[in-house]
């Protein structure tokens, strides 16, 4: 989540309109929107129609044994990303999507695991040959 404040800016600049999508109430959205520091729009998803909409995939029981994920885990413990409770559905995945003015998805990533996500410089990157 750093990494999207730090380039809200850029976001901006390419005149973008970035929409976070969470399971949770609104009242945890809020709270993580202020607990990150993030300066974007969220909307609440909890029974995931949205996630379903976008096929976003869930993770099965044996994916959780993953020595990747685990791998991933550590890392970013390593880094200094402490990994919280999980909230909501665990096994949902995630995915960045890049929707043009007429409802057209001009950019898709569909998360493999819940540390995968693309590096933002990428989607800024998409963004601007889309424009």
């Amino acid at each position: 989540m750093a990494q999207l404040r730090h380039k809200a800016g850029d976001f901006e600049k390419a005149e973008a309109s970035v929409l976070l999508v969470g399971m949770g109430p609104p009242n945890e959205s809020e709270e993580f929107l202020k607990k990150f520091a993030l300066p974007f729009e969220m909307v609440c998803d909890p029974d995931r129609k949205l996630y379903e909409a976008y096929g976003l995939k869930r993770m099965g029981a044996l994916d959780f044994l993953s020595p990747s994920l685990a791998l991933k885990g550590l890392s970013a413990m390593a880094k200094g990303n402490l990994v919280g409770l999980p909230e909501g559905d665990v096994k949902q995945l995630a995915g960045v999507f890049i929707i043009d003015t007429s409802g057209h998805i001009q950019y898709r990533h569909l998360s493999a695991d819940p540390a995968d996500f693309p590096p933002v410089e990428d989607v800024l990157t998409a963004l601007e040959s889309i424009s």
